[in-house]
């Protein structure tokens, strides 16, 4: 059974093309274009991984990653995306993230992160 990610990205075009690599990957795949509407598909799908941006209307990916924390049951993990430097790993990491990854090297890089995460 493949594990479901949530990409969670105001940017249309870029949220497409990191969905098309994750199916591409084998993966399954559902999206939000920020942290509210992401917690509204969260309560309605089971989702192994989130992955989201930082900046974002309405609710950034730092607060959505606190609400996801607070789930008790079924909890995915988390990598946030970025493509403002300010943010470093360290940080996502502190905040309860898997991983940063910023968003000019992610297509390259997203599914050698991904296989090395363990899901539950």
């Amino acid at each position: 059974m493949s594990k479901t990610i949530l990409v969670v990205e105001d940017d249309l075009d870029f949220r497409e093309t990191i969905v098309e690599i994750l199916k591409d990957a084998g993966y399954a795949t559902l999206e939000a274009k920020h942290g509210k509407e992401a917690l509204d598909v969260m309560g309605k799908s089971k989702v192994d991984l989130v992955l989201s941006d930082i900046k974002m209307p309405q609710m950034n990916g730092f607060e959505l990653l606190q609400h996801i924390q607070t789930l008790n049951e079924n909890r995915p993990k988390v990598v946030m995306m970025t493509g403002y430097s300010v943010y470093t790993q360290e940080e996502a990491i502190k905040a309860g993230a898997e991983a940063l990854m910023e968003k000019p090297t992610i297509a390259k890089n997203l599914v050698s992160l991904l296989s090395s995460i363990r899901f539950y």
